[in-house]
């Protein structure tokens, strides 16, 4: 028995084989010219825009990282540039306290000054009008002494005579 005889008790036929053969190579090029060829383009196009979407993503990602890294050095000049103010805005306010300080001991001590002066001009016109008190009293003691009416020019001759006396 031949390999023929037993593939025809099997009912395998060369012919329908050969044409089986024929058909699927006839659809295997129709598949790889009209179905592989457009699958394989829109495959390997979402294959183009996933590692489009991955490079996107490690640049946005390396993006934020340099934005973070700004923000954070931006931040902290920010917070520097505020403790220098902050500290100049200190040593103003303690410049202006100490000249105002300087400036109130310097009113006060003009303040004292007038005081005084005014406290010595009062009591030299205190001393002036006891001395013309104390010269009237004498003048109309000795007025009254001797009995006699002193003169306007009299008195006041007897007045100077005591205030140069002192």
């Amino acid at each position: 028995m031949d390999i023929g005889e037993i593939l025809a008790n099997l009912g395998f036929d060369w012919r329908v084989a050969l044409a089986n053969l024929a058909n699927f190579l006839i659809i295997i090029w129709i598949l790889k010219r009209f179905a592989f060829k457009p699958i394989a383009k829109i495959i390997e196009e979402r294959e183009d825009k996933i590692k489009k979407g991955l490079e996107d993503a490690e640049k946005s990602a390396t993006e934020l990282q340099m934005a973070k890294q700004t923000s954070e050095k931006t931040a902290l000049e920010a917070r520097s540039e505020a403790n220098k103010i902050i500290a100049s805005a200190q040593k103003e306010s303690e410049k202006i306290l100490a000249e105002a300080k300087v400036m109130q001991e310097e009113q006060a001590k003009q303040t004292m000054a007038k005081a005084e002066k005014l406290i010595q001009q009062e009591k030299q016109k205190m001393i002036q009008d006891i001395k013309k008190e104390v010269a009237d009293l004498v003048i109309f003691a000795t007025e009254k002494f001797i009995k006699e009416d002193l003169t306007k020019e009299k008195q006041e001759k007897i007045i100077k005579g005591l205030s140069s006396e002192k």
